[in-house]
């Protein structure tokens, strides 16, 4: 028997989303500039005085190496001691996803005796901080940014505390380091408020030592505490250095659902961000900065989407270390658009001659599952069938729109044409709530199907360059077998379901349906793995996150 279908009230909302004032969405606005603080004087372990300077960054510079030039004046404007610093910016806390524009990092500079001296007599400081965009590193950056400050330090402690910022740390596996202390215009105390996740971290003397724990690859977060204050210092371990990674595919790749300023998508507003029947421009998706659907060209965020941490692509170069870093996704696309005589062909062979170490991506839902989930009508053997005969339209489907064969065209490209490790991602299951025609068992049959072509496809190639990435079962919370085993129950009466349901908010309540054998999640109480703007479709950065998670270390 056919499993309960999803409500009719759902097209009934989903029919009028235009009716309603659309909520107002985020506009195209200007990069952020660096911008040079106001100076101020710390007093270091050994006595002598620190110049410190806090500079806010655009975000997009996070994780990257930046210049600052500085310099003591003395009397008559001459120049008394210079310093040039190059320093790995420590972005803080990488949020998911991260919406900020910028971020604020305080630099120091050491002085001697006789410099602590000058500066105490009123040298000023002159501080000019650069920094480049540079994506494929070809030494002509994209973008640059820069700022100069010169005045006297600031030798009264302000009301909030100045300190020097820990630097983004890289080590080795199973490395250790020892760097300074963050120094301060005041006192402090600094004591490790938690062990870090994956090694030890600890305070000696005025020195902070962090020790990665043997095997583990990835980024690492330590947290100082001292009255009241917290600052953060970020180790990657392992990172691999400077590769460059690209990514191109659909809208899983690109993270649609969220603004290339990482707002998500209001429900208000999908009816204009859906791709266009041709030429897609991306719109509404992270590495984009279209935010209504259009037929155009595609015009990316100045990184990619790299600094707001959504897609699965981000969010892996982000727990590497990764800033040569580009996603060309498109949201909309199929196979056939990034093959020989596609609209995104050359997007393609950019990435080919870029000579890129990685490519990421997701490709292949596109015409048909999108058809399924959102427009069952238009696949009317799927809305009328039952299993085994679904299956089977599912795969004439498949059949009819060249789906292995184009999948087989953009592989032999990228291999033949790059010595790059491809790491090919399979599709997430999710159960829209807008799925009228199927069953909550039919999408995750036809789910597996799509991912077997995916598999098949990769298989015939034989080539340890393409490898699939499996991401992690998104329960739907109720019974779908055979697509999915049973094996977990939270109901009295020991009705068993794949597990706590990670779906969308408004899936799950239509889920309600089971009242006696429903299991609604996430366990823990985390955040669900699908959006609800887009009907319940994509992954939310949360969602994104566990498919990185599955993607082997650079």
């Amino acid at each position: 028997m056919r499993s309960t279908r999803l409500s009719l009230a759902v097209v009934a909302v989903f029919a009028v989303v235009g009716a309603g004032t659309a909520a107002a969405k985020p506009e195209k606005r200007a990069a952020a500039e660096i911008v040079v603080g106001h100076a101020a004087v710390g007093t270091s372990a050994n006595g002598l005085g620190s110049i410190l300077i806090p500079v806010d960054y655009p975000i997009e510079l996070s994780g990257r190496l930046i210049e600052l030039r500085v310099a003591l004046i003395g009397a008559h404007g001459k120049p008394i001691h210079s310093w040039v610093l190059h320093e790995r910016l420590n972005g803080g806390v990488l949020r998911l996803p991260d919406r900020r524009r910028r971020f604020g990092f305080t630099h120091r500079v050491g002085l001697d005796a006789g410099l602590s001296r000058q500066l105490r007599e009123g040298a000023r400081v002159r501080a000019l901080a650069t920094g480049e965009l540079d994506l494929d590193g070809d030494g002509e950056p994209e973008l640059r940014w820069r700022d100069i400050s010169t005045g006297t330090p600031s030798r009264t402690p302000r009301s909030n505390p100045v300190c020097a910022s820990v630097p983004h740390l890289r080590i080795r596996r199973g490395g250790r380091i020892s760097v300074p202390l963050p120094v301060c215009d005041r006192a402090m105390d600094w004591t490790t408020a938690r062990w870090a996740s994956n090694g030890n971290a600890l305070v000696r003397g005025e020195r902070l030592i962090y020790h990665a724990r043997k095997g583990f690859r990835g980024t690492d977060q330590i947290q100082l505490e001292s009255k009241g204050l917290t600052r953060f210092a970020r180790v990657t371990v392992g990172g691999p250095g400077e590769v460059r990674v690209r990514a191109l595919g659909d809208s899983v790749t690109a993270g649609f659902g969220y603004y290339g300023s990482g707002t998500p998508m209001e429900f208000e507003d999908l009816l204009e961000c859906r791709p266009a029947s041709r030429n897609f421009n991306d719109a509404c998706s992270s590495n984009s900065l279209s935010t209504k659907s259009e037929e155009g060209p595609v015009e990316y965020t100045s990184d990619y989407g790299l600094s707001k941490n959504i897609s699965w692509a981000a969010q892996w170069a982000n727990e590497y270390g990764v800033t040569d870093y580009r996603n060309f996704a498109v949201s909309g696309s199929e196979p056939g658009n990034w093959a020989p005589g596609g609209v995104f062909y050359e997007k393609t062979r950019q990435i080919e001659r870029e000579e890129p170490d990685y490519v990421l991506l997701t490709l292949g839902a596109n015409p048909l599952l999108s058809v399924l989930l959102t427009e069952p009508r238009d696949l009317w053997c799927a809305a009328i069938s039952e299993l085994p005969e679904f299956e089977q339209c599912i795969r004439t489907e498949f059949a009819r729109v060249g789906l292995r064969e184009n999948l087989r065209k953009v592989y032999a490209e990228l291999l033949g044409r790059t010595r790059a490790t491809i790491f090919v991602m399979r599709y997430h299951l999710s159960i829209p709530w807008s799925a009228l025609f199927d069953s909550s068992v039919e999408i995750a049959t036809a789910n597996n199907l799509l991912n077997q072509e995916i598999i098949t496809t990769v298989g015939e190639f034989s080539n340890s360059r393409l490898r699939v990435v499996t991401p992690p079962h998104f329960n739907v919370g109720i019974d779908i077998q055979p697509a999915f085993p049973s094996s977990y129950s939270c109901s009295i009466l020991g009705f068993r379901v794949d597990g706590p349901s990670v779906q969308s908010t408004g899936t799950q309540l239509e889920l309600h349906d089971h009242p006696l054998s429903f299991c609604s999640g996430p366990a823990g109480g985390g955040a669900k793995w699908v959006i609800n703007s887009d009907t319940g479709i994509h992954p939310s950065a949360t969602g994104y996150t566990q498919m990185a998670s599955q993607v082997p270390a650079p």
